[in-house]
């Protein structure tokens, strides 16, 4: 097959590139290692010709994971050194994204070996090992990147004290990412919390602005009966905090601790997150008009990866439950940040709760089988609902803002959402992206994309393709259900 020629010679193109790599070495190291050993089974396949094409699927989705890690290797290496050390962060996050698709396609490779080497296989490719041996070489990397740094600083004598202050700054603010160290959530005393202006005021709670040790934070304060309600504290504490935690990513919003304060005659409970200056996706997109498509297509990207990144961390795959514009924040960046976790499930619980799923999102958002029997969601439901906020992205509309009773027009809800984004993309809206809302629509939920795929797409938008590649990537963005 063609296809398998292509891998097998990206695949030796990425090895060659790893073992000239005069940074980022130790996951570079890990890369090849892991792309080595998918090689193993998917070498077995030249002499049984009806598995390639049982498998063809697995193998587009294989040659554009490997088209991604050889930009990753590539544009690492080919940027400044001071570009490097700043955008170590961003380069983490898809070195994380590679290897977990890397993972997945090794999970549907393993039934080309024999039943004794599956398991052996599969070991070098748990969720847990793959995240520990990551974490390691990242380290690794950032240590060293910050030698070469002190090294270049000491060859430019007249910048030494700004450089050595920028080098601080930076370390710092990679740690407080969690670039270099683990997620840490913990109870923070409300001596350490300084409440600032408010942001967000809900009936459940309210959102303020704030300081813990000195570093700028969103602090959730619940109010009214919910704040006397312990077990209900318990549980929002304990989704939001774990969901988190477990899916440590840049495109999940980052969780500092809780805070319990009965100092007073009512207590007052508080989750202290990460801050992030743009607020709410809806609001942004509300007031800034005038955003380009490339940052439109970046936030498009960030918010399929947290996606992605829930659905596939886990063995269960977990659902958000809530999906809509009003769950995403956006950094100074522009990066999106996904959150509120409260409504998070498997997907076998979330169909034994269906009217927690029913009163958790607005209508518009909820796919059409959804609509029609709540025991039918899934990732791919909430692939849809990723395609609605996609579409605001795009248009900065409020979807169907004119329909005032969505509730009584269940049955013509998919039909209007899809007449008004035909009607209102704007004329210059990327292709790629235009593509990607149309097919996460689709009223059948098989035809719609995986999450990976999106992201996929997002990540390769500003790179020049071939039309063999072009059509790769295509075919790539949906896979069987």
């Amino acid at each position: 097959m063609e296809v398998l020629t292509g891998i097998f010679t990206a695949a030796k193109g990425i090895y060659q590139l790893c073992e000239q790599a005069k940074s980022n070495k130790r996951q570079c190291t890990l890369l090849k290692n892991r792309i080595e050993l998918l090689m193993v089974p998917i070498e077995l396949l030249h002499s049984h010709p009806d598995k390639s094409r049982e498998m063809e699927k697995t193998l587009k989705e294989l040659n554009v994971i490997l088209e991604l890690a050889e930009d990753w290797v590539q544009k690492y290496n080919n940027k400044a050194w001071w570009i490097k050390f700043i955008r170590l962060g961003h380069f983490k996050d898809e070195f994380n994204h590679i290897n977990s698709r890397i993972s997945n396609v090794a999970e549907s490779c393993q039934m080309l070996l024999k039943v004794d080497d599956r398991v052996r296989f599969m070991k070098y490719f748990a969720e847990n090992r793959l995240q520990a041996q990551n974490q390691k070489a990242i380290n690794q990397d950032i240590e060293e990147a910050i030698q070469s740094l002190r090294g270049e600083m000491h060859s430019m004598a007249d910048r030494v004290d700004s450089l050595q202050s920028q080098m601080e700054d930076q370390k710092s603010m990679l740690l407080l990412q969690g670039i270099s160290s683990k997620w840490e959530i913990k109870v923070i005393p409300s001596t350490d919390l300084k409440r600032e202006h408010l942001v967000i005021d809900t009936r459940h709670h309210s959102l303020y602005r704030g300081e813990y040790h000195k570093d700028q934070v969103a602090i959730k304060v619940l109010k009214g009966d919910l704040n006397r309600d312990t077990e209900y504290v318990r549980r929002e504490f304990n989704s939001d905090s774990s969901t988190m935690k477990r899916f440590e990513c840049v495109n999940i919003l980052r969780l500092f601790g809780i805070c319990m304060d009965n100092s007073n005659s009512e207590p007052c409970y508080s989750l202290v997150m990460e801050f992030c200056e743009k607020g709410i996706l809806r609001d942004l997109l509300n007031t800034e008009r005038r955003l380009t498509w490339e940052q439109r297509v970046h936030m498009a990207r960030d918010a399929a990866r947290a996606l992605y990144k829930l659905h596939h961390t886990e063995m269960k795959t977990i659902l958000h439950g809530s999906l809509s514009s009003s769950k995403f924040l956006v950094d100074e960046t522009y990066c999106l940040k996904l959150f509120d976790f409260q409504f998070s499930k498997t997907e076998s619980s979330m169909r034994r709760n269906p009217s927690e799923k029913q009163e958790s999102v607005g209508w518009v958002y909820l796919a059409p089988e959804t609509l029609q029997d709540i025991n039918a969601y899934s990732k791919r439901s909430e692939v849809y609902s990723l395609g609605v906020v996609l579409y605001e992205i795009a248009s900065g509309r409020v979807p169907l803002e004119g329909l005032r009773d969505q509730k009584n027009h269940l049955n013509e809800l998919h039909h209007m959402l899809r007449t008004e984004v035909d009607k209102e993309l704007p004329v210059g809206c990327p292709e790629i992206l235009r593509t990607i809302i149309t097919q996460s629509l689709e009223s059948d939920p098989c035809e719609r994309p995986t999450a990976g795929g999106m992201s996929t797409e997002h990540l390769t938008y500003d790179l020049p393709k071939s039309g063999l590649l072009k059509e790769i990537h295509r075919k790539s963005l949906g896979t069987p259900c």
